[in-house]
């Protein structure tokens, strides 16, 4: 039977009852249907967690009681950031989800030329409190104790100003290296994954990530959709130098 996981933002310790928030109870007392007395797991996004029981204090409202507290690492070997163009609709909130359960440690939304979403003030801070619960949910789910930061999305060419230098790889569906051709000690490095939206990356953009040092890469013969190119790089990542192996 699965442990039900809840994320819990605060500093917690064995013997400490600590309520959960008003969306957090309905969730286990409406959607999940949990009893008083459930076995549950809490983490702090920070790396801890801890073996826990559901305390139902109310009609709408509970609690936890920690009860033991646990060192347990699912982190992935790979530091990776993921430069991902923002796309349209659920795209962008399935490329998060998808590459916190796969093990990215940081995400950088960009907007790039060909960038069809215009969000800004209040809708684009919103946007981004969105995103960071899909994170949280998807850590919940896969047994991730760390929660990626979900950085406040820029503009593609303010990011690069603001680089030196960076390792990683740009896609683009013509380069001429493949994953295979990438030097092993890239994995010893933080590795960045710009990632272009629905219309992809001018050839000025792949140009510009290619002069602070990403290698212009492609993913097979085939042009994959922009929520499906994370999916398969990171995935191909774990397979040769992460924890797939």
């Amino acid at each position: 039977m699965r442990i039900p996981r809840f994320h819990l933002p605060t500093a917690f310790k064995e013997g400490e009852s600590i309520p959960l928030d008003k969306s957090q109870s309905h969730y286990a007392l409406t959607v999940l249907r949990l009893k008083d007395q459930r076995p549950i797991e809490v983490f702090d996004g920070k790396g801890n967690q801890a073996q826990a029981k559901l305390v139902v204090t109310g009609r709408r409202t509970a609690e936890v009681l920690i009860e033991q507290c646990d060192s347990i690492n699912t982190e992935s070997p790979l530091h990776t950031v993921l430069l991902q163009g923002i796309s349209k609709g659920d795209r962008m909130d399935y490329t998060i989800q998808k590459s916190v359960e796969l093990g990215i440690t940081t995400i950088q939304p960009i907007f790039t030329e060909r960038c069809d979403v215009k969000l800004t003030g209040d809708r684009l801070d919103k946007k981004r409190t969105q995103w960071q619960e899909i994170a949280i949910n998807a850590c919940e789910q896969s047994n991730r104790n760390v929660v990626p930061t979900i950085l406040p999305p820029l503009s593609y060419y303010d990011w690069l100003n603001a680089q030196t230098e960076v390792s990683g790889v740009v896609l683009n569906p013509t380069a001429e290296n493949t994953l295979n051709t990438l030097p092993s000690s890239l994995s010893d490095t933080t590795i960045f994954l710009l990632i272009g939206p629905e219309g992809g990356l001018t050839d000025d953009e792949v140009l510009q990530g290619t002069q602070k040092g990403l290698t212009p890469t492609r993913l097979g013969p085939r042009i994959l959709r922009t929520e499906t190119a994370g999916v398969v790089i990171l995935s191909a990542l774990q397979t040769l130098w992460g924890d797939f192996r």
